[in-house]
């Protein structure tokens, strides 16, 4: 049974209840959707001036988050130390190390892959793009 003609409707037909629900074919179940884009990289940037630092450090490559450490501020012997704890670090959560100037630091976590290009300036000093 369908749907009932009612008089208080003004002849509006009024569903009876006993009918099957439509059934829609949804066209978009069955195509791929585009993968969202991963949130934005952070990278934190720090110029620790003691040692009390490394802790902040370890924290972020733990958190999986690249640090740029610029020790240009620290003496040397704690410099020293600050590069002997990255180096465990970075050893012992199989990221990566790199040296990005003069006491300046790129330390990587595991899951981020760091791709160094070594071209050589040009007389004017920069690089040739050419």
């Amino acid at each position: 049974m369908g749907a009932l003609r009612d008089e208080h409707h003004n002849g509006w037909l009024m569903p009876s209840g006993h009918y099957p629900a439509a059934v829609y074919d949804d066209e978009w179940i069955e195509q791929e959707t585009v993968p969202s884009s991963p949130a934005p990289a952070k990278i934190v940037s720090l110029r620790p001036t003691g040692f009390e630092a490394a802790r902040t450090v370890g924290e972020h490559i733990r958190a999986s988050i690249p640090v740029v450490m610029d020790l240009t501020e620290m003496d040397e012997a704690e410099a020293k130390r600050m590069v002997d704890f990255a180096s465990g670090l970075i050893f012992g959560t199989c990221g990566g190390i790199e040296r990005i100037a003069r006491r300046v630091f790129l330390l990587t976590p595991a899951d981020v892959e760091v791709m160094v290009i070594d071209r050589p300036l040009d007389e004017t000093g920069f690089y040739n793009q050419s």
